[in-house]
């Protein structure tokens, strides 16, 4: 068993993946984690999305919840950092959307990945989909249903894909620079140049740059895509899946907690924030 708490003194940063993990897998809802996302908020501990949803998603989602943080959106493709978030220029920004600046790892835009997607004739995107086949495979509806097809530089599948077709696929999209990308839910074509892990890593960086003090970098996911952004965080949590199993992740000192989606992340945070939980 490992007992933890952190210490109260000690700045604290945490990424999240957000479906199957700050919201409920199957309803989308955030309800479960509220309570913890308003501690960290106390607490002046910045919350992270790192997740494949689109910019609309996680700005609608901010909205919804009541922050206005920086996010990684689409697998680690770009970042939104808020106008005036940090105190001072410590980076470049690519481009400027509703108020964010953006920061962009992708190497190409969602255009040149379908048309790469041409030579594969077997595989079926969100952006083949007519509305009433997409809402039946994510029950999403209306206006969620449009900020989920708004991806700028990924692709998101339907396809069911066993293991030689993913192999297939890969070395097909590699000369073109892409890769798969396994969720909780779907495969995700992305650049192969970026993940999670590389996002939340250069974040870091910022964030190092304008906390006084060595922050402690958390991190809580529950999928496969997680991976890289639990590899470089000081403290990785892994939640269950809706099955109450834990994604096949082996990585040094994972800290992988019973609850399932918001409950499972909102055990993390209470171990976070020096409540002694035991795992």
């Amino acid at each position: 068993m490992i007992e933890f708490t952190l210490t109260t003194g000690r700045p604290l940063v945490v990424f999240t993946d957000l479906d199957g993990t700050l919201i409920d897998h199957h309803s989308y809802s955030f309800e479960g984690s509220e309570a913890a996302i308003r501690n960290l908020v106390e607490r002046k501990a910045p919350l992270v999305f790192c997740s494949s949803k689109t910019f609309a998603e996680q700005i609608h989602l901010q909205r919804q919840i009541g922050l206005k943080m920086p996010f990684i959106f689409e697998n680690g493709s770009a970042i939104a950092i808020p106008d005036g978030f940090f105190p001072g220029k410590f980076y470049s920004a690519t481009r400027k959307e509703q108020g964010y600046d953006l920061v962009v790892f992708a190497h190409a835009e969602a255009t040149v990945l379908r048309a790469a997607l041409k030579i594969i004739p077997e595989i079926h995107g969100y952006s083949d989909a007519s509305d009433a086949e997409l809402s039946a495979a994510t029950g999403l509806r209306g206006a969620f249903l449009q900020r989920a097809r708004e991806r700028w530089f990924t692709e998101t599948l339907l396809s069911r894909l066993d293991a030689a077709q993913v192999v297939r696929i890969n070395t097909l999209l590699k000369p073109k620079g892409f890769v798969l990308s396994r969720g909780g839910r779907f495969y995700t074509v992305q650049s192969g140049s970026v993940n999670k892990g590389r996002a939340v890593e250069w974040m870091k960086g910022i964030f190092r740059q304008t906390i006084v003090q060595d922050p402690c970098f958390a991190a809580i996911g529950d999928s496969p895509n997680d991976a890289p952004m639990l590899e470089v965080v000081d403290l990785p949590f892994l939640v269950q899946k809706p099955d109450h199993t834990w994604a096949d992740l082996d990585l040094p000192d994972l800290i992988k907690l019973e609850g399932v989606g918001p409950e499972g992340f909102s055990a993390a945070v209470r171990m976070l924030l020096g409540e002694g939980w035991v795992v």
